[in-house]
């Protein structure tokens, strides 16, 4: 702008001059001269352009717009990128029918609306996050209260300092693969029994709590560790303190190539029992429409409990292992023997269509089909089989809890990153207390998140 300015300025003078020189007395006559009349025109329209020029240089630049996204729901994000809010949530509807091989158990066959979440979630001031998420699903429940809405995520996340971040308010303890990754991201319906035993909110191990966390990430590997109550629907007994506890996880990653992976983590927590002074341990047989736990101790008298697990995932294109095992242990008052626990699963996958495990921040991520399904394009999205076998032990001393084992196969098709339909057949073989309870569950899910 300034050099146009001053071209513009030359030009204006060098034309004045030529109309003083062309108006001197040696070129002077009776009439008005054409040439001078001319030179005066071109001084006025460059006098002119001059003034325009100035003023667009003194008016502030134009405000750019906002932006909108849809990808696949509304994302505001402001011109500068400090500020933006987005629409989230998911919505997963399971059928399940049980064949009972062995026991007096009758299932219930049916469909439960699994999860209906909806939230927000966005940046402030370019170093703070936010995100509030909530669930109308009964069955998604896992509080004591039968509260109709419950709280998932509600947080505020500070990302100012070099690869550091602070996280305060409900948010997941930092325990356990499967436990972390998103129900939007999970190989199979459910996860592992020995994920929702140890680390389900009920018994206050892990999951969705209100506490105060810090992540630590390089390139290769990252630490959390944090301090946490309870979940915001489990509150003990009445008059009674809260539980509360210390946890922490810690990953490495020394092969994350567009093709081959290695993931490594360990992660552990101890927790005071609070006013409750019971913990509870149990799992249904990895599907959730008839809501009876088949292995469970029962509420055991219990000051305080510790979980250690670990944690492996390997893959090499569209082939992976993953697997976890873990252990609690139960420090119980004067006149208990102290008790542990144990459990895990191994499983492998393979996407049929050559996709590759999605991975990001030492969980499972949001898989994005080579081609969506479209009939007008010819695409059929992705498809992957998966197999898992788990374990669980809750017999110990004299709390008999039962023994699970569980395997399941799975038939996956992503229709496009934010519709799925899962196919799983569990196979479940169980004993509590010398009672056995051994069948079969067929369930599918049709999952829709954004």
């Amino acid at each position: 702008m300034n050099a146009m300015i001053q071209q513009t300025r030359a030009r204006l003078l060098l034309t004045t001059g030529l109309t003083l020189f062309a108006a001197s007395p040696a070129f002077a006559d009776n009439g008005p001269d054409p040439r001078i009349e001319a030179l005066e025109r071109q001084i006025e329209a460059l006098r002119s352009e001059v003034e325009t020029l100035k003023a667009e240089k003194a008016a502030p630049a134009p405000r750019q717009a906002e932006a909108v996204k849809f990808s696949p729901v509304p994302q505001w994000t402001s011109a500068d990128k400090a500020f933006s809010l987005k629409l989230r949530g998911r919505v997963e509807l399971d059928t399940a029918f049980f064949d009972v091989r062995r026991g007096a158990r009758d299932f219930n066959n049916g469909t439960e609306l699994r999860r209906a979440r909806l939230g927000i979630d966005g940046k402030l001031f370019t170093d703070w996050a936010y995100r509030l998420e909530a669930d109308v699903a009964a069955g998604s429940r896992d509080d004591s209260s039968g509260s109709e809405l419950d709280v998932k995520d509600a947080y505020i996340q500070y990302a100012g300092l070099p690869h550091l971040t602070i996280t305060a308010g409900q948010h997941k303890t930092p325990n356990g693969l499967d436990q972390l990754t998103s129900s939007t991201n999970l190989t199979f319906l459910e996860r592992a029994s020995f994920s929702e035993a140890f680390l389900d909110r009920r018994n206050a191990g892990g999951d969705f709590k209100l506490g105060v966390s810090a992540r630590y990430a390089q390139d290769i590997w990252s630490l959390t560790a944090g301090i946490f109550g309870e979940n915001t629907a489990v509150t003990g007994s009445a008059g009674a303190d809260e539980g509360y506890g210390f946890h922490g996880r810690a990953t490495v990653t020394p092969v994350n190539t567009d093709r081959n992976l290695i993931h490594l983590g360990v992660s552990g927590f101890w927790r005071n029992t609070g006013g409750r002074e019971t913990v509870r341990f149990g799992d249904r047989p990895e599907v959730r429409v008839d809501n009876a736990r088949l292995v469970d101790t029962a509420a055991i008298a219990a000051d305080s409990y510790t979980f250690l697990g670990g944690e492996v995932i390997g893959a090499s294109g569209p082939l992976f292992l993953q697997g976890e095992y873990g252990r609690t242990s139960v420090n119980r008052p004067s006149g208990f023997a102290n008790v542990s626990f144990d459990g895990g699963y191994v499983a492998a996958g393979w996407f049929l269509t050559g996709e590759r495990l999605p991975y990001k921040d030492g969980v499972l991520g949001r898989l994005e089909p080579k081609r969506n399904f479209s009939l007008k394009d010819g695409g059929w999205g992705a498809w992957q089989l998966a197999a898992r076998y788990s374990r669980l032990d809750l017999d110990d001393e004299a709390v008999r809890g039962g023994r699970s084992k569980n395997v399941t196969l799975g038939l996956n098709w992503y229709a496009n990153p934010y519709v799925r339909v899962l196919f799983n057949w569990v196979r479940f073989d169980t004993e509590r207390q010398g009672v056995e309870t051994d069948g079969d569950a067929f369930a599918t899910r049709l999952a829709v998140n954004w």
